[in-house]
């Protein structure tokens, strides 16, 4: 398909371009962010502790290298399934057993709470958790955000579409559902392969080129150790576009199917999003049925997912309470417009994409958009205008994310990125591949100092959640005040709540906590228990709250968490600091 190049780039030049480049976006970064204070975040707080240092770092070595960047290299195997597939099987052992490590088996956001808790009542065959009698007045203290309103009198339901907690409860039923994320992207690094090989049948460095760029990207393998979602859109959008390469009335109508599951992921809008720029392919290569078909599948997934989804749960739970339904199509756009205007932060959020994919990924994927032939392309002979399209969207639509590993907004989009590089490698570059060797290797060095900051970020709230989960007491109270995010450490066992029942204190009447307290074994969790731990500091506090604790300590309700007894010797050293 595609020709040997007229014209090389030459690495050297390659990479001090993409050096400059990314020097210049980071530094207007640092200077909007963190100089003049624009748009202080979660997001920017985690690109000074991770991001900046591994960018200035990768920076430094893409100099070092620059003069060396040019030459063979070793020479790969063919790409292969006996080579690819293995290779992508041990990316998915990593990614599995990293929940385990770099996580601690904790999911730390709301989100991913979310998820694991509508994951949970699935495995039972329920599609909502029916809230017991006697926590129904302190239920929006039990589950403070990202509920569904639909029946939120009685049932607690994950605000979310269902289907990525759908797939984590069957896996669940399996034995384990951090199996999910893995799987999902062994899935999705296999289509991406049978994509490539589709688009470079005589280069096989191209695939190479490819592959090896998702294979080190960090964003990729370590979202996939969580329940975020968004595994899930970049498996379902890669397996789309190959059935959509393959063709025939089979290829396209199994991509109409994963099109409708990939919008019930979480959020409907998110594959429209990626489709779109290929509807546009084929109306320009006038293939009409098959982009009506397609179109058909949009407005399908609208109705489903938009439409016909919360008239279901409006019909199984009852109507929308304790907030306003925000399901709809007005309401999501209107919601899109709105963050756009408030919460829109492409600086930060794209340095944050950049750090955690592979170092040449956007210099080669700008070299595969220059490889197009813009006329070529106007009659939808250039599947680049696709990829391109779909990736500035889901780089443009660069709305503040909260918690993330990279900018999982863009997640959807890292398969397209890598395909760009891919056309940019096959038409300018020989099949010489010392400077994707050097790129990899400067990636895994950014890589191993992100990983490192992430278990160092995540390792306070896992140790917080294990202590009020091991607490004997009937209820925990969380004062979130004092330490950044505390209020997601409100959340159940194994997304079930139970005893202790944890709740948020903020969210609790003065009657309240006294009918907790006369009824319940209570205990409190706040910043002397959290800040030794390692919890960052937030500064802030609620005259509400002063009163509520000055009324518990003064009726003896305010015993606080206390860690569980230590059973041997080691472990008690270990809880000294070794100084006993």
């Amino acid at each position: 398909m595609y020709a040997p190049p007229v014209r090389s780039v030459d690495a050297r030049r390659l990479f001090l371009a993409g050096a400059i480049g990314l020097a210049l976006w980071v530094g207007a970064t640092f200077l909007w962010h963190v100089t003049y204070r624009q748009g202080v975040s979660l997001a920017v707080i985690l690109f000074l502790d991770q991001d900046f240092p591994a960018l200035l770092g990768g920076l430094f070595l893409m100099a070092l290298a620059a003069p060396f960047a040019e030459g063979m290299g070793f020479r790969l195997p063919k790409p292969r399934a006996r080579v690819i597939v293995p290779l992508i099987v041990v990316f998915g052992l990593i990614a599995w057993a990293g929940h385990y490590w770099l996580f601690q088996n904790y999911a730390i956001s709301r989100d991913e709470e979310v998820a694991r808790f509508a994951a949970a009542y699935m495995r039972e065959g329920l599609l909502a958790r029916p809230i017991p009698a006697e926590w129904e007045p302190y239920r929006r203290a039990i589950m403070p955000e990202f509920f569904s309103p639909f029946g939120a009198a009685d049932y607690w339901t994950a605000a979310y579409l269902p289907v990525n907690s759908a797939i984590q409860a069957l896996f669940w039923r399996m034995g384990d559902p951090n199996l999910a994320g893995p799987a999902l992207l062994i899935a999705g690094l296999f289509a991406l392969w049978r994509v490539a090989l589709h688009l470079f049948p005589t280069r096989g460095d191209a695939v190479w080129v490819t592959m090896l760029l998702a294979l080190s990207s960090t964003q990729l393998w370590v979202t996939a150790m969580t329940p975020y979602a968004m595994t899930g859109h970049f498996a379902l959008n890669m397996i789309w576009l190959a059935l959509v390469l393959r063709g025939g009335i089979v290829g396209h109508v199994s991509a109409g199917a994963v099109a409708l599951l990939a919008a019930g992921l979480h959020q409907w809008h998110f594959p429209p999003i990626f489709i779109a720029p290929f509807i546009l392919w084929m109306l320009l290569s006038r293939r009409w049925a098959v982009a009506a078909f397609h179109i058909l599948v949009l407005v399908a997934i609208v109705i489903v997912w938009a439409k016909l989804w919360p008239g279901f749960l409006v019909q199984l739970l009852g109507p929308a309470s304790d907030v306003r339904p925000s399901a709809g199509v007005a309401d999501k756009v209107g919601s899109l417009f709105e963050r756009l205007g408030d919460r829109w932060q492409p600086l930060v959020n794209l340095s944050r994409f950049a750090a955690w994919n592979n170092i040449l990924m956007v210099p080669l994927a700008a070299l595969g958009v220059t490889a197009m032939k813009w006329r070529s392309a106007l009659r939808g002979q250039e599947i680049a205008l696709p990829l391109a399209l779909g990736c500035f969207a889901g780089c443009a639509l660069a709305l503040a994310q909260g918690y993330g590993w990279g900018f999982r907004y863009a997640h959807g989009f890292i398969g397209p990125f890598c395909l760009l590089a891919g056309l940019g490698w096959a038409r300018f570059r020989p099949a010489a591949m010392r400077p994707l060797y050097l790129g990899v290797v400067i990636t895994l060095v950014m890589s191993a100092f992100l990983v490192w900051r992430t278990h160092v970020f995540v390792a306070p709230y896992a140790a917080s959640h294990r202590m009020i989960d091991a607490s004997q007491a009937d209820v925990v109270l969380v004062d979130p005040r004092g330490g950044l995010y505390v209020t997601d450490l409100v959340r159940g066992r194994d997304g079930v709540p139970g005893r202790p029942m944890v709740m948020n204190l903020g969210m609790l009447t003065l009657e309240q906590v006294d009918g907790l307290c006369q009824h319940y074994v209570v205990e409190l969790f706040d910043r002397a228990e959290f800040r030794p731990l390692g919890v960052p500091l937030a500064r802030w506090n609620l005259g509400r709250m002063d009163a509520l604790r000055a009324h518990m300590k003064a009726v003896g309700c305010d015993k606080p968490v206390l860690p569980p007894l230590v059973e041997t010797i080691d472990e008690a050293m270990k809880a000294s600091g070794d100084v006993l």
